[in-house]
C-alpha cells in the first residue's frame, strides 16, 4: 500500500500520464486446494490491517476452482514503461544522468569497473533480478523459475478492470499446482486485452516435470479458455524469469557482508512493488532514516520455518551437477536442423551447440560460468539456460541473465 501511495504521488508531482487504475484483486481457490487456505490468508490479511472480504464467488471467472475468494480493494495497475519513461524524464530534469548500454562488472565497495572505465561510489546499489555482485550467498536462498504469459483480445466491457490469482503453488516440481494470475489492460475503442500467465517451472528443469518450454503455452491457453471462454485470438505470449525467496518475502537492503553494498532481488514477480520499497527502503538506510521495513526485508534474515522447503530445493541445485554424468540431448552436430539446438557430449566435455537458419554451426562450452552447471537447451526462447541459478545466454554463448557475468567460451568441434 506504500509502494502504490508512493507511485501516485510521484506521478502527480511529475505529471506522469501512465494509465493508472485503481482495480479490485481477487484471490481465488485452486482447483485442488481447500478454503482452509484462503481462511488462514483471510485472518493474515485482517491481523495486517488490508481492507479485504471474504466473496462466495469469483467476480468474472468460470471454470472448476473454489467458489470461494479473497477481494482485495484499492490495487492498483499501470503501464510500467510509460511510468518508467516519466521517472527517468524526472530524474534527468532533477540533475540525474543515466547511462544506457553499460556493463557494471568487478563490483566492490569501492566502486566498479563499466566499458572500460572505473566509477567510483560511496554506495552501490545492484538491482539486476538476481544479484550479480556475489558468488554464492544469497544464490542458496532463492531460485529461478520460468513463467508464461499468454494475451488475448476480448470485448470491451465483458470483464472489469480488475487482478485475479489464484493459490496455486510456484512450486509444481514439488507440489502438482501450479500458479496463474490474470489482469485487464486497455487496447483499443473495441478491445481489452487479458493478460493471464503461469505454468512456471524452475529454470533450465522444464523436461523434468515432462513438459517442455514451448509447450507451456498450450497449458496455459486451455487454463485461461475455461475459465474466460470469451476470449477471442491469442495476439502476444512471452517468458520471463523470477527469482522466488526461500520465505515468500524479498530481500532488500545491504548485501551480506557489506556496509555499502545494497540489494534488491527476491521478487517473485512483483517487481512494480519491490523496486518501488527497493528505492524507499535504500533511501532510508543511506540516509540513516529510521524504517520499520527494513529488518524484515533484510538480506541477511534468517527464517527457520522454511527448513524443508530449503533442503529440498538445496537438494535440487546439487542434482543439476549430475548432468556432467548422464547422456547429452544429441550425439552429433548433424542431429540439429535449422533453428534447433541442443547439448552434445565430446569425451569429458559439454559443448552447447546451435544451427542458425542458415545452417552455420554455433559452438560454445556448456558449462555456467558462474559455478559450473551443465546448461540446458531452451527452444522456446533459444538460448541455453543454467539449471542452478538461472544464467541464461544467447545462442552464440553471450550472457543475457545473472549472476553468470561473463560470457560462453567458444569451442572449436573437429571433423
Amino acid at each position: 500500500m506504500k509502494a502504490i501511495e508512493w507511485i501516485a504521488n510521484t506521478v502527480k508531482q511529475h505529471s506522469i500520464d501512465y494509465r493508472f487504475k485503481r482495480v479490485n484483486g481477487y484471490l481465488f481457490l485452486h482447483s485442488s486446494d481447500t478454503k482452509e487456505t484462503l481462511e488462514k490468508e483471510y485472518a493474515a490479511t485482517k491481523r495486517a490491517g488490508l481492507a479485504t472480504e471474504m466473496l462466495s464467488g469469483i467476480p468474472g471467472i468460470n471454470g472448476e476452482d473454489g467458489k470461494w475468494c479473497i477481494k482485495f480493494s484499492d490495487q492498483a495497475q499501470f503501464h510500467i514503461l510509460l511510468y518508467l519513461k516519466g521517472l527517468a524524464d524526472a530524474f534527468i530534469k532533477l540533475g540525474g544522468t543515466i547511462y544506457t548500454q553499460t556493463k557494471a562488472e568487478n563490483i566492490t565497495k569501492h566502486g566498479a569497473s563499466a566499458n572500460g572505465f572505473t566509477i567510483t561510489a560511496q554506495h552501490i546499489v545492484v538491482a539486476t533480478n538476481t544479484p550479480v555482485n556475489d558468488w554464492v550467498t544469497m544464490h542458496t536462498k532463492q531460485w529461478p523459475y520460468r513463467t508464461y504469459v499468454i494475451t488475448a483480445k476480448i470485448p470491451k466491457g465483458k470483464l472489469p478492470y480488475a487482478m485475479w490469482w489464484d493459490t496455486g503453488n510456484h512450486e509444481s516440481k514439488w507440489v502438482s499446482q501450479p500458479y496463474h494470475y490474470v489482469r485487464l489492460a486497455e487496447f483499443d475503442e473495441k478491445h481489452d486485452l487479458l493478460i493471464s500467465g503461469g505454468e512456471d517451472h524452475r529454470t533450465g528443469q522444464a523436461d523434468d516435470e515432462g513438459i517442455k518450454e514451448e509447450d507451456r503455452y498450450t497449458g496455459l491457453i486451455e487454463w485461461t479458455k475455461k475459465r474466460f471462454p470469451f476470449i477471442e485470438n491469442i495476439v502476444y505470449k512471452w517468458s520471463g524469469q523470477v527469482m522466488e525467496p526461500i520465505d515468500s518475502m524479498a530481500y532488500i537492503g545491504k548485501n551480506p557482508g557489506d556496509d555499502n553494498i545494497y540489494i534488491v532481488t527476491g521478487d517473485s514477480g512483483n517487481g512494480m512493488t519491490h523496486g518501488t520499497l527497493g528505492g524507499i527502503i535504500i533511501t532510508d538506510i543511506i540516509m540513516e532514516r529510521d524504517n520499520p521495513w527494513i529488518k524484515i526485508y533484510s538480506p541477511s534474515r534468517i527464517t527457520s520455518k522454511t527448513t524443508g522447503d530449503y533442503s529440498k530445493e538445496v537438494g535440487n541445485m546439487v542434482l543439476q551437477y549430475g548432468d556432467w554424468f548422464t547422456g547429452a540431448d544429441i550425439k552429433t552436430p548433424e542431429d540439429l536442423k535449422p533453428g534447433e539446438g541442443g547439448i552434445m557430449s565430446s569425451g569429458f566435455r559439454k559443448i552447447a551447440v546451435y544451427c542458425d537458419e542458415e545452417s552455420n554451426l554455433h559452438t560454445c562450452t556448456a558449462v555456467c560460468p558462474h559455478l559450473g552447471a551443465v546448461l540446458q537447451w531452451n527452444a522456446d526462447e533459444k538460448t541455453f539456460d543454467c539449471p542452478m541459478h538461472g544464467s541464461r545466454f544467447t545462442t552464440e554463448g553471450k550472457v543475457i541473465n545473472g549472476p553468470a557475468t561473463s560470457d560462453l567460451k567458444k569451442v572449436n568441434i573437429k571433423e
